[in-house]
């Protein structure tokens, strides 16, 4: 039975139509909206160093360590205080600062004599200033007479310490125990020691550091600046503890024993170090490192052979992409330097201490690569110190703190005040927040970075605390504070 044979007929109310794209977003406008909100939202978020550099990081890994070239080793300190001379000055090292000490007390740091440390006499300058060699104790200080990993070199607070050889920063840390401060750096395409003819990698470790002036994944060059030594953690005195592991050793910095083993001993944390516990594992996963260093401090990284034409060829190795970098950078300051010598002669007073250009950045990278040209140009004029024509620096900002990123602008100036127009100073800039939480960029100069006098950068406050901002390496130079408005 159907509907019709009732007198009923089925019939539409109202016609439905299907949607159009466009009708179908209009009647959602708000879903669009909150759409696009989100997406913002999350690009914007994915912007930064804590962004998209973060997330291909974790997708990538690590920095691609074929670029990073071997070019030798220089110490972690390049010069200390003679200390007999600088007591006569009344200076005192657990008292007093690197930046007290007078020029002419300091002297370059001693070699690490082998058959000495482990005699041990206290008759030499260089037991002075290794307090504790490698492997040593707390009693004698002995090369190999403890299980103390590394050598402990001792120096006043705020010593320049500096990067052993080209590597990435590993890892930094701020601890109130153990090493303290400390920084490792992985180093790529060394020299094994243990099977000549073949490549390793190392990790050199710098602790009971100060101020830290470097971050982690950042590659760093031979004699780079990585921190000022202080007295961080488990330090009785102010010293730098470096140490290199093996790429072997199970975790860095190495330790050679636990707290656990040294109870089962019955030993203190100091009793066991003097006691030599465990002193073999160190021998397997440590490397004595001032030896090694000054194994290959005169390392030359590629070999050149000058033509009948006056150019040259390299026989052994082409440069890496870093090196070639910093080759870039040391042939704009020759030509910047080239320039001021034209147009400002040097007097025969100022010639008499002229000497090599030493940058951190490529000292003992691109020195090794020599032509007729470079030979004839390698002495540029750079007063012994790094510092020529600028006696200070001045930090200029508006004082005021926002959740956005400000510029802040540091000026070169002379003795008399007034802007140096085209500044030449050897050693890095770091700029770093003194006290606060902020994030600068870039928190690097060098003298070329300045334009008419002036270096800009960027800075974001991570608190609402006041903020000073500092300037380490070159010059030390502290901001007035900047404050957040109420």
């Amino acid at each position: 039975m159907t509907l019709s044979r009732l007198g009923f007929k089925v019939r539409a109310v109202y016609k439905l139509k299907k949607p159009s794209v466009f009708r179908l977003a209009r009647q959602r406008i708000s879903f669009l909206i909150a759409s696009l909100s989100l997406f913002a939202f999350v690009i914007g978020n994915m912007v930064g160093q804590h962004g998209w550099y973060a997330f291909w990081k974790s997708v990538l890994g690590k920095e691609d360590d074929t670029q990073i070239a071997f070019v030798g080793m220089v110490p972690p300190i390049e010069k200390v205080p003679d200390y007999s001379k600088w007591a006569q000055y009344g200076g005192n090292p657990e008292q007093n600062t690197y930046r007290l000490v007078p020029q002419d007390v300091l002297v370059p740091l001693p070699s690490y004599d082998l058959a000495e440390q482990r005699m041990k006499t206290g008759n030499t300058e260089a037991d002075e200033v290794f307090s504790v060699g490698n492997l040593g104790d707390y009693k004698t200080g002995a090369d190999h007479s403890g299980s103390h990993p590394g050598v402990d070199i001792r120096v006043p607070q705020g010593t320049p310490v500096e990067s052993i050889g080209n590597g990435i920063v590993e890892k930094t840390a701020l601890l109130d125990t153990g090493y303290g401060h400390y920084v490792i750096v992985r180093h790529p395409n060394v020299p094994d020691p243990t099977s000549p003819g073949k490549t390793t990698t190392i990790y050199s470790i710098y602790a009971h550091l100060d101020v830290i002036l470097v971050v982690e994944g950042q590659v760093v060059h031979k004699g780079e600046q990585l921190a000022t030594s202080g007295q961080t953690g488990l330090a009785t005195g102010p010293h730098l503890h470096f140490q290199i592991d093996k790429v072997s050793a199970p975790f860095h910095p190495y330790w050679p024993f636990t707290s656990g083993e040294a109870a089962q001993q019955h030993l203190s944390f100091s009793a066991a170090i003097n006691s030599g516990l465990h002193q073999e594992r160190g021998d397997l996963y440590t490397i004595s490192p001032l030896l090694m260093v000054q194994q290959y401090e005169s390392y030359t990284p590629t070999s050149v052979v000058a033509q009948a034409d006056g150019s040259a060829q390299n026989t052994i190795s082409k440069l890496s992409p870093n090196v070639q970098i910093k080759q870039a950078v040391q042939d704009r300051l020759k030509a910047r330097m080239a320039r001021v010598n034209q147009t400002a002669p040097v007097s025969s007073s100022a010639a008499s201490s002229v000497v090599a250009l030493a940058q951190p950045e490529i000292k003992g990278q691109v020195s090794e690569v020599k032509t007729a040209a470079v030979e004839a140009t390698s002495i540029l004029p750079i007063v012994s110190g790094s510092n020529t024509d600028v006696d200070h620096l001045v930090i200029e900002h508006s004082g005021k703190l926002t959740r956005t990123w400000q510029r802040v602008k540091i000026i070169a100036l002379d003795k008399n005040g007034q802007t140096v127009q085209t500044p030449s100073f050897g050693k890095r800039l770091y700029i770093v927040p003194e006290f606060g939480e902020a994030e600068i960029r870039p928190n690097e100069l060098s003298s070329l970075d300045f334009v008419g006098g002036v270096a800009t950068v960027s800075v974001l406050a991570r608190s609402n605390k006041t903020l000073f901002i500092a300037t380490r390496g070159a010059f030390d130079t502290i901001s007035p504070p900047m404050v957040f408005a109420r």
